[in-house]
């Protein structure tokens, strides 16, 4: 967790926040500085009253900068009018010292005739000045500091949110593609579409529980992706050649769900076309390290009889989702590379499941 977030989401910063309680220890803490580094008055009924009228003034003329001059010309990029202004502000803050001085038994008389001299105004406005300018910055960090939160629960929530669309899209995808293969053997009366409503079963059971969680268990992904790999070899039977290796101890580890079947789907969507009689997929996963290496190289028919080019043919968002999502949850902790030569196609992924 970064400084400025750990310091924003402490529950004694954010309790001093909602009851303002920060404001009445920056002046206390001022107020004490004046009593005893200034001490403006000889006895000590003196020295508090007069640091009393100070930081009072301070105060007014601090916050009628913050919540007035700062909005209405600053921020508006009024340079002119806000420069005419705080000088205006701080030169009647000076003049109002003066004045309650005036009125006030804690200077001698002598001092009394100085109140309105020009030293003293100058005096007072450059003290006046210091503090405006403390306190501004103290509200800008402040600002900076609250912006700098919003601004990445914002990019929280937009993440979540593309990450909640891009599910929704390969759910439905998938369902689309299995739906498809029972559709095939159902229209030839097989015998194999009970089994396959069976695998799909567990699939969708794994979609609707599962797959709603930010992380599953490895041992789970595989699983299902097992379910599917089961699912294409019963529909494909002797047409297909299908070789998986597994290697490591998934258990020890969590996966983002459903982030492992699109490229198993891509593979046996794109894998066999009309014209060819034999094709292969081939699965490797293997962890180690807290590192997943994971790869599926699938045969390719030839050109022009590829299952992408048949009409009606509505997918292809897969590894496009896939990628988006990796770059969503797995940012710089992940490799992915995608080679397709003539006659296979491969996908390649690193993952640091750290």
């Amino acid at each position: 967790m970064q400084p400025q977030k750990a310091f924003i989401d402490n529950k004694l910063y954010q309790w001093f926040t909602k009851t303002n309680l920060h404001h009445i220890l920056l002046w206390v803490v001022y107020y004490i500085f004046w009593v005893y580094f200034f001490q403006p008055g000889i006895n000590r009924t003196e020295i508090l009253v007069n640091s009393l009228v100070m930081v009072t003034v301070h105060a007014m003329v601090s916050y009628f900068n913050i919540y007035y001059l700062f909005p209405n010309f600053l921020r508006r990029r009024n340079y002119t009018s806000y420069f005419i202004a705080i000088i205006l502000t701080i030169s009647l803050g000076a003049f109002i010292i003066a004045g309650v001085f005036m009125t006030l038994d804690t200077i001698t008389d002598l001092s009394k005739e100085k109140l309105f001299s020009m030293p003293f105004i100058l005096n007072q406005a450059m003290g006046i000045t210091y503090t405006t300018a403390i306190t501004m910055s103290l509200k800008l960090v402040k600002h900076w500091y609250e912006n700098e939160r919003l601004a990445k629960d914002l990019q929280r929530v937009n993440t979540e949110t593309e990450l909640k669309y891009l599910k929704s899209q390969i759910n439905p995808h998938f369902l689309f593609n299995s739906l498809n293969s029972i559709y095939a053997l159902s229209l030839k009366k097989s015998d194999l579409a009970p089994d396959l409503i069976l695998k799909l079963s567990d699939i969708l059971r794994y979609i609707l529980y599962e797959g709603s969680e930010k992380k599953v268990n490895l041992s789970q992904e595989v699983k299902y992706l097992k379910s599917y790999l089961e699912l294409e070899k019963i529909r494909h039977g002797d047409r297909m050649k299908l070789h998986i290796n597994i290697e490591g101890d998934l258990s020890h580890y969590d996966i983002a769900p459903m982030l492992l079947i699109p490229f198993v789907e891509n593979s046996f969507k794109h894998g066999l076309g009309k014209d060819r009689a034999e094709g292969y997929v081939n699965v490797n996963l293997k962890t180690q390290d807290n590192t997943l290496e994971f790869s599926i190289a699938n045969s390719k028919p030839k050109n022009g009889m590829e299952i992408s080019k048949e009409k009606g043919y509505t997918g292809g968002i897969g590894l496009i989702n896939v990628r988006k999502r990796l770059n969503l949850l797995y940012p710089n902790k992940h490799e992915l590379s995608i080679g397709d030569q003539q006659e296979e196609f491969k996908v390649s992924l690193t993952l640091n499941l750290n």
